[in-house]
Formats: C-alpha cells, structure tokens, sequence
C-alpha cells in the first residue's frame, strides 16, 4: 500500500476521479448513513440522485471529449448493447410505466460508463486503496449506525435502518454483506504488496472487520460467493510446496513480529469483549438454519427437524416455474415487456421479459466476463484488475439468487470491470519478463 498516493497537492485528479468512481461502485451504503443514520438530506431517491450527480462531477477530466480510452470491447459491446435492448424495451415494451427512477438508472449508468471511458489508465494504482478505505470507513459508519438504532439487537441482521415511511424493515443487509466483501478483498489484495509492518496490521484487521460484517449481514448469497472467490484462489494457486514454504517463512523474524502482534491483539480483544466472540457464533447457528431452511424449500429434504420453508427462495423456485412457461410459449423470442416479472433471478428474468436477445447479450456478457475474471485470477496483473477478479466472483452467486439484470447494483460494478479488466496495455507483469512498451495511446483525439 502506497500512502504517498493520498498525497492531495502531488495526486489531486487521480484521487478526485477514484472518490467518484467509489461512490459509484460502492456508494449506497453510505447514502444509507448519510440519509437515514445522520438525517441529512431527503430520505428518497433524490438525495441518491444527487450523491451520483456529485459522484460524476468528480469524475470529469480535463481532457473531457478530447481523449477516450479503450475499454474490454468483447464486453462494452455485450454490456451496451443489453443496457440498450433494455432502454428499447423500457419505452416501447413497458406494460409497468415509466418512473423517474428507472430513466434516472439508464441516465446514471451511461452516464458514468462514458466518464469511465474518459479517466486516464494511471488511476488504477489509486482506485484500489480508494475503494478499500472508502469501504473500510463505510463499515464504521456501519457500526456506528446499529449502535445507535434503538431497534437492533444482537442477533439482527446488520443494516442501516431505513428513514422514509413504507421502507423495507430492517435496512438492506446485502448492501452491508457486499461492502464487507470488498474491505476484505481490496485488503488482502493491498496486503500482498505491503511491507510496512505497521500498515500490515492494519490490512489484517481489516480483513477480519470485514469478515466480521459479513457474517452479521446474514447475507447467503454473500457467504456462498466468498466461498466461490476463496475456492478458486486455492484451485488455482494452492499449491503443496505452499505449506512448507509458508511454514519457514513464519519463523523469519519480521513475520514472526508480525504473528506475535497479532495473537497478542486478538487475545487482549477476546479478554475485554469476549461476548462478541459468542455473537459470531450465534450468527453462525443462525446461518445453518437458514441454509437448512433453502435446501428444505428447493429439494424437499429436511436435514434437520427445525428447518422450515425459506419464502425468499420459495419466490425464486416459483419465478422458475415462470421462465419454464416463457420457454413453452410465443414470449420466448421477444419476452414479456420491460419489468412485467420479478423472478429474483437475473439470468432467468433477461429471457422472460426481454426474450431470446436479451438472454444471450446478457448471459454472454457475464459469460465473456467470467472468462476475463479467471484469466486475472490466474495472472494477477495488477492489484485493482486482481481485485475486480474476486469481487466478480463473489457477486456471480446474486446472477441466481436476487435483484433484476439491469439494477445498477450489477451494472456500476460491470462498468468498472468493462473499462479495466483484461485490456492488454494495462497486462504489463513484470515477474515473468520485462518488456518496454510505449504510452499507451487514447483511441481518439479530437482537438477543439
């Protein structure tokens, strides 16, 4: 981890543009807090409006319409042309009209594709330690919001409270599971490339504060995806020569320190808050019901004599019983109109209500994405690619267990894949050969 980068006077427009694009990518966990937890602003769907536009604004280069950089072309092709089927459908196939807040999702998600486009290749040294600081002050604003919420009680989900009358009950605890998730992925991928101790202790709490959030979301999706992301690490990369190499390193002096500081450290915070040890593990009795619960509702097998139906997946085995009809009637070519099923299932729902060219644009792009996202996994490139890498695989899990194919929630994060992830200029690794290469060139100038 390179501190010098925050260096605002020498590094202003790199981190400028990294702030901007962390709002964007991991920004509605904060929305949360500023407008439900701190009361500031409207609790609607303007302030969120209005924290993008400002999101945007950061993200405006002076070389604006000047120079554009090259994106992945396999995937910016297969993601606009979905994003532009589904503006089609969204005015000329909407049985469900046409709310602000939809026009307001397609503004946004161009919107900030075309300024990704526009921010130099440098910023991904800088975005990466962005991102994991914006979501490791994002946890504490998350603590600092259960603490201070009179209705929540150890053993709740962990999620901001929603303020606006009629909201969801409880906040969105997916939200709070996916930024644990990218405190500990961008960790572990800065803790990597850190040799300073101090900040190495620092990487390795986060990991845990992290890990720690995540298991108190009660997100499954989010279990299930780490899981994904940490089994394909180790199918990749483990190897048995690891074990003994690991073992003679951890006697090395330095590492040794580093061991020492951190037992000490667990054991002082065991000692003086040994209850939140037995939390965890109350959450995690909690987590086995509720896997119980799903496998119960999908096979009908009940593994334990307390598992009972789980409705969220009872909703999702229905909404495959719509798809089964889509496939047996005319809808299968052109689907069932903008928005006219909620099946809670992404890839299934790109068919039913946008037809056969819906599904394929869609499940190519995540498909094409996925091939990119095991090549970075097997190279590591660079530490912002390598991240994205993980953080793909730990959210393919939502692709057949919630939201709808065009939430910005997939697409924010997609943007930034689509405009870092497998472009070969950015490909430089210098542990298998050093090679000169000139500046990379933007792919158009245009002089004004």
């Amino acid at each position: 981890m390179n501190w010098s980068l925050f260096n605002v006077a020498n590094n202003f427009n790199y981190l400028r543009y990294s702030v901007g694009i962390a709002m964007m990518f991991n920004g509605f966990p904060l929305i949360f807090f500023i407008r439900d937890t701190l009361g500031i602003g409207p609790a609607s769907s303007v302030f969120t409006a209005m924290f993008f536009s400002l999101a945007l604004l950061l993200m405006v280069p002076p070389t604006l319409f000047k120079k554009l950089y090259k994106p992945n072309t396999i995937l910016i092709n297969l993601g606009a042309g979905f994003l532009l089927l589904t503006l089609w459908y969204f005015f000329f196939m909407n049985h469900q009209g046409k709310p602000i807040a939809d026009i307001g999702n397609f503004v946004f998600t161009f919107g900030f594709l075309a300024l990704l486009l526009h921010v130099p290749n440098d910023v991904k040294d800088t975005l990466i330690q962005v991102l994991f600081l914006f979501s490791f002050f994002t946890n504490i604003t998350l603590v600092y919001s259960i603490l201070t919420d009179p209705n929540w009680t150890p053993g709740m989900r962990a999620a901001v409270s929603f303020a606006n009358e009629g909201a969801q009950p409880g906040g969105n605890p997916h939200i709070t599971a996916r930024n644990g998730i990218i405190t500990m992925l961008s960790a572990l991928v800065l803790l990597g490339n850190t040799k300073h101790l101090i900040t190495r202790l620092f990487l390795f709490f986060s990991v845990l504060f992290g890990l720690g959030v995540v298991v108190i979301s009660l997100a499954k999706s989010s279990y299930l995806g780490l899981g994904i992301a940490f089994g394909a690490y180790f199918l990749l990369h483990f190897k048995f020569s690891d074990i003994t190499s690991a073992i003679g390193n951890a006697f090395k002096f330095r590492n040794m320190v580093f061991i020492i500081l951190i037992l000490l450290a667990i054991n002082y915070f065991l000692s003086r808050y040994g209850n939140v040890l037995n939390m965890l593990l109350g959450y995690w009795d909690i987590f086995q019901d509720r896997i119980m619960n799903v496998i119960f509702t999908s096979t009908g097998v009940r593994l334990s004599e307390e598992a009972d139906v789980d409705y969220s997946a009872m909703g999702r085995v229905s909404g495959f019983g719509e798809f089964l009809e889509t496939i047996y009637s005319w809808d299968i070519f052109l689907g069932r109109g903008y928005k006219n099923d909620y099946l809670d299932v992404p890839l299934l729902e790109s068919w039913v209500n946008h037809g056969i060219f819906g599904f394929v644009f869609f499940a190519s792009f995540n498909f094409f994405l996925f091939l990119y996202v095991i090549r970075e996994v097997r190279r590591h490139t660079n530490p912002l690619t390598t991240f994205l890498a993980y953080f793909f695989l730990s959210m393919m899990v939502l692709l057949f267990t919630g939201g709808r194919p065009y939430d910005i929630a997939f697409w924010f994060p997609y943007s930034v894949m689509i405009r870092f992830l497998g472009i070969k200029y950015l490909d430089a690794i210098p542990r298998f050969r050093k090679i000169t290469r000139p500046e990379p060139q933007p792919v158009s100038t245009v002089t004004t």
